[in-house]
């Protein structure tokens, strides 16, 4: 197993807007601010953080370069689902095991945004 150097985040600024609304589009899920540096990928569209259904965290690094963090579990979870429905098309679509913390998996959206994009798709659902 790989362990990388945990990645540092810097705030978002009005112009990252336009990326999270297609990013959530694309997955089918709402987002929210958490803080200056993160924001949160929802199930539903509630302002009661008990009710969001969060399954992901958005992070900036540098200026269009973004990072996604969510749950080891999570992604276990949807990898099983997909398995015992046999489509095949979504088992390969998981990231290596190139994590930041036993219990976190990352994506890096420069790297390969659709796998991304079809992988946390799968974890809002399966959420």
């Amino acid at each position: 197993m790989i362990i990388n150097k945990p990645r540092k985040s810097i705030e978002f600024v009005e112009q990252d807007e336009g990326f999270l609304k297609q990013l959530a589009g694309d997955i089918g899920c709402f987002y929210c601010k958490a803080n200056e540096r993160t924001y949160n990928l929802n199930k539903h569209d509630s302002n009661i953080r008990s009710e969001m259904g969060i399954f992901a965290w958005v992070h900036k690094e540098a200026h269009d370069c973004y990072w996604i963090s969510t749950r080891k579990i999570w992604v276990e979870e949807a990898r099983a689902k997909v398995m015992t429905s046999r489509k095949k098309s979504g088992i390969n679509c998981f990231p290596r095991d190139t994590q930041h913390a036993e219990d976190s998996v990352c994506f890096n959206i420069n790297d390969d945004y659709h796998k991304t994009i079809m992988t946390l798709s799968l974890i809002n659902k399966s959420r």
